[in-house]
């Protein structure tokens, strides 16, 4: 497996104290990465206009305290917010840290800066010309849409070193739902998709839903689709049965993601208001886990001053991936009435902790996690009261009917992605003798052919065109085309 990941991202937020989800998502393919052999794996950086060529083995301390540094960040959290929450619960003092381990303090996390000062020491710049060279035809993977707003930037690194170009394309919100995202993010977002379009080898989607919306971004230019193939991210192994007690007090649910219009919190703090004035209180609980992000004012108003919901909703901006599944584990239901999603780790992490979920009903949604959860228009205010109170219920029919659901429901892990990212790499990097580059498993790279979605059968290929990825709503796993050129989108996962 000979690839070249691009950590530009990491190394940007390297003095950020808890990750975003993309960052999640390099800081994975880097420790993938480093499990392999590292003669064969290398790393690029682009820094104040330098590229920086770096080998594994300067790579690894930085990534090492970079995992660790967000690790033991994740459980920073004070006695006092802990005793908020099982006091709004009703639970006893103590309980929610009762087995968990203790929480951290700012003084031990790990310093960042001597790793940082080795991996960009200028005795680095001294052999570049060697690993540059070393780095010739091997695959260029680019996870973090980082750099693409400067096309020739990206052409020159990757012609400049005849490197194969491989992109994971997150999302395409920024220009299906620009509403959403702030002033010149469109704009920037265009720019990233065409330079994908124009200089991937192969993309990686997330999901069919990011491979739709790419393709129609790509007919809508007249630009030939790479090749494409879908495969789920993946969730940390931490997201698996967790064993918890009862819990004895008031029903309650939790709403998991950032504090920003396109996560809808408004829905429920309208559904609820409708079930206190119903109920009073006996309305269940609400608790709001997610950082504040952006033109949030009206949700944030109506926590902080509704007289109605202040005994029934309480906002939590941080809480330890432990205490997290923990409450996970207790809850009714997660509860995600977004307008859109690129993917919706979240709703993974909920599925794998065998917890219900009422999610907008979303393509992308339906794509990841089929039939299993319980989905609702994301305006439908109530209709979500009704659920939210019927799965409250102690003698609700819907909720133990999705646990059912859940029992045999596989949610995909890390080491599923990277299985077909590793066979994409193995394709791309060392073609077997003879053929050229991608026969035999990608289609042929003729982008006037036509391209079926992922599971869908390739006219005129051989089986060998088909890569074995991960259904996770499925019991087994499916043959996922990896897809090419310009025709509609026939079917999707789930539908």
């Amino acid at each position: 497996m000979k690839a070249v990941l691009d950590i530009t991202r990491l190394l940007r937020r390297a003095a950020q104290a808890t990750p975003t989800g993309i960052d999640r998502v390099e800081l994975a393919y880097a420790r993938h990465l480093l499990k392999g052999d590292a003669a064969d794996v290398s790393f690029v950086a682009r820094l104040r206009a330098s590229t920086w060529y770096l080998d594994a083995k300067i790579v690894r301390p930085f990534i090492e305290t970079q995992a660790l540094r967000w690790r033991l960040s994740a459980a920073r959290v004070t006695r006092r917010e802990l005793s908020t929450i099982e006091q709004f619960l009703g639970q006893p003092d103590g309980s929610l840290a009762a087995g968990l381990p203790t929480t951290t303090l700012r003084s031990v996390l790990p310093d960042m800066l001597p790793p940082l000062q080795r991996l960009l020491s200028p005795v680095n710049l001294l052999p570049s010309l060697l690993r540059r060279h070393r780095n010739r035809g091997m695959v260029y993977l680019n996870v973090s849409h980082e750099g693409l707003i400067a096309p020739g930037g990206m052409r020159s690194l990757v012609r400049g070193q005849a490197m194969q170009p491989v992109f994971l394309v997150h999302d395409l919100i920024p220009l299906t739902h620009p509403e959403y995202v702030r002033p010149g993010d469109a704009e920037k977002h265009q720019t990233r998709m065409r330079t994908v379009l124009e200089s991937a080898r192969a993309v990686i989607c997330n999901s069919r839903d990011t491979q739709m919306n790419l393709a129609s971004f790509a007919r809508a230019r007249q630009m030939p689709l790479p090749p494409a193939v879908v495969s789920p991210l993946g969730i940390e192994d931490e997201f698996g049965s967790v064993d918890v007690p009862p819990h004895e007090g008031a029903p309650f649910f939790i709403a998991l993601g950032t504090i920003e219009p396109r996560k809808n919190h408004l829905v429920l703090l309208h559904a609820w208001r409708a079930l206190v004035e119903k109920l009073g209180p006996k309305a269940p609980k609400l608790l709001i886990i997610g950082r504040r992000g952006w033109e949030n004012e009206n949700v944030i108003d109506i926590i902080e001053r509704s007289r109605t919901l202040s005994d029934h909703v309480l906002e939590c901006n941080r809480l330890p991936d432990a205490h997290l599944r923990r409450l996970m584990r207790q809850a009714r239901a997660v509860l995600l009435p977004s307008f859109t999603e690129g993917f919706g780790l979240p709703l993974f992490e909920a599925l794998a902790l065998r917890v219900p979920v009422i999610c907008s009903n979303l393509p992308v949604f339906r794509d990841i996690a089929g039939a299993t959860p319980c989905y609702l228009d994301p305006i439908d205010g109530i209709g979500w009261a009704r659920v939210i109170e019927e799965y409250a219920r102690p003698d609700s029919v819907r909720r133990p009917a999705q646990l059912e659901r859940l029992s045999t429901f596989q949610v995909p892990r890390w080491s599923d992605h990277f299985k077909d990212v590793d066979q994409l790499i193995d394709s791309i990097a060392t073609p077997e003798e003879g053929t050229s580059l991608l026969a035999g498993w990608l289609p042929s790279l003729d982008r006037s052919k036509a391209w079926t979605p992922a599971g869908g059968s390739v006219t005129g290929a051989s089986s060998s065109s088909t890569l074995s990825a991960f259904s996770p709503h499925e019991s087994s796993t499916k043959s996922v085309a990896v897809s090419s050129a310009n025709d509609s989108w026939p079917g999707r996962i789930g539908a």
